[in-house]
């Protein structure tokens, strides 16, 4: 088999789950990953033929497509913020909200570096999952000390395990619901990407989130749907320094019923001009 003519078989089968262009991009995504060529060699050499070994992985990864599992939980890996990271069953897909998320926040942080006299700047991601926006903080940030926590043993697990080049930032677990653990430092920064879908939003989402990603990390209780942030309320007043900024990504139809959670807060719009973000400042 060609690889143009596994991409068309692919794509042809995945329709029933996705559009037709991010079909053909899970396809084109699988096979450069098992051949290990960039993209445009599927453009360039559509002919290519596939060898055996490589056919047969290919066509058990294909069969977990069609399940509609996630394609970073079939490839083992995405890409967030310019970093490559693990990902498996168990832990949150990074979101391309939560990459303009880590943007927004990167302004702030490098404004309170300019004009801060403290030389320990210190970065809290709550709910860190992955640790994919603590990554990216500490490889932005060189001189940052970075601290995740979340509350599941399968994300801190491969948070603890990726393979970044920078600082690796201090993981540990904690519940956001209860008080901040003893012994941590005043933060400078804080980010969060808590669980903010409501339980009857599911009505609406597709079954690769519904059926693979962990239901811990996404949804919440129609009758508290805030409970989270309320949550980040108490531990912003106790860990974030005078001055000290947080940022927040929320769902878009809560946004301002959650803002009104904060003294200083205000709500900000992702690329799709939905309010996503809330930024709080201390």
């Amino acid at each position: 088999m060609t690889i143009a003519d596994f991409i068309k078989s692919l794509t042809e089968n995945l329709l029933s789950l996705y559009p037709q262009r991010e079909a053909k991009s899970i396809a084109t995504t699988v096979i450069c990953q098992v051949l290990s060529i960039e993209r445009y060699k599927c453009l360039s050499e559509p002919n290519m033929q596939i060898p055996a070994p490589q056919l047969e992985q290919l066509q058990n990864m294909a069969s977990e497509l069609q399940q509609a599992k996630p394609i970073q939980y079939v490839i083992g890996n995405c890409h967030f913020a310019g970093i490559k990271l693990k990902i498996k069953e168990g832990v949150l897909i990074p979101r391309p909200e939560t990459e303009q998320l880590f943007s927004l926040a990167a302004e702030d942080a490098e404004n309170i570096l300019e004009h801060s006299k403290d030389d320990n700047f210190n970065v809290l991601d709550v709910c860190t999952g992955s640790g994919c926006l603590a990554y990216a903080f500490s490889s932005e940030f060189l001189d940052a000390q970075v601290y995740g926590c979340d509350i599941s043993d399968e994300a801190l697990s491969i948070a603890c395990k990726q393979r970044v080049k920078c600082i690796k930032p201090v993981f540990f677990q904690a519940d956001i619901l209860q008080m901040p653990p003893a012994g941590l430092p005043q933060f400078d920064l804080i980010v969060s990407n808590p669980p903010y879908i409501r339980e009857s939003e599911k009505a609406f989402m597709r079954d690769n989130v519904l059926k693979w990603e962990p239901e811990l990390a996404l949804f919440v209780p129609d009758e508290n749907p805030l409970l989270f942030y309320k949550a980040l309320a108490v531990w912003s007043q106790s860990l974030l320094k005078p001055n000290g900024v947080m940022w927040m990504e929320v769902n878009e139809f809560l946004a301002h019923e959650t803002a009104v959670l904060f003294s200083k807060a205000e709500v900000k719009k992702d690329f799709n001009d939905k309010d996503r973000f809330v930024k709080v400042v201390s």
